[in-house]
């Protein structure tokens, strides 16, 4: 019996090694979309770096590119928290739109490690919570934001927003970075090395 329980973490530990280091592939098989190369090439970047930025015209899908890779990096990531910001609340909603409208049909898994199996946008929340303790969450660019807290910060259409706003209230979400829970054991005490947070900038071009 532990022999079984044994090989099937890891095969876990392989697949989940492979697909962080593949997440366009993860967006094949576990959403099910087949993404145009530049789009693999997006979610590879925004995945590998600290600081991501995209200018992208008007309908090259800049809100559903963002969506996938928020879904990629809290399924993958466990404990992931995700904020996204923007000059408006509307524009920010759509990333989550996208989630419930075009990543959760297609997506039975998707549906599976949601809580609830969707996605809450209400005038007071919008939001995503996963199972593993994941979470995707709209902000409003204002001083009234300062509580929250993520790993990766989202800030669409980032120029409409004010810099000292980014400045002051929106980049000190990024206090901490993602604590998995293996941290606590002792075998892992010594473990210095810590996951980067995130900044992903994006932006219409006019």
């Amino acid at each position: 019996m532990m022999a079984k329980k044994y090989n099937h973490m890891e095969a876990v530990s392989r697949a989940a090694g492979f697909y962080r280091a593949n997440p366009h592939r993860f967006v094949k098989d576990f959403l099910h979309i087949d993404l145009k190369w530049f789009q693999k090439i997006c979610i590879f970047m925004m995945n590998l770096n600290s600081a991501f930025c995209m200018i992208a015209s008007r309908g090259i899908g800049k809100s559903f590119l963002i969506a996938i890779y928020c879904v990629v990096r809290c399924v993958l990531y466990p404990g992931t928290m995700i904020c996204i910001a923007s000059g408006t609340r509307g524009q920010a909603v759509v990333v989550l739109e996208k989630i419930k409208t075009q990543l959760i049909p297609r997506s039975p898994e998707l549906k599976k490690e949601l809580k609830g199996g969707d996605v809450q946008i209400s005038s007071q929340q919008a939001a995503a919570y996963f199972l593993n303790g994941s979470y995707i969450k709209v902000v409003t660019s204002t001083d009234t934001a300062r509580s929250n807290r993520a790993n990766i910060l989202v800030l669409d259409e980032f120029r409409m927003i004010d810099k000292d706003t980014i400045d002051t209230v929106l980049s000190k979400f990024l206090t901490t970075s993602r604590q998995p829970p293996y941290l606590n054991k002792p075998q892992y005490a010594g473990l210095k090395a810590k996951e980067r947070n995130r900044q992903v900038y994006l932006s219409s071009a006019y």
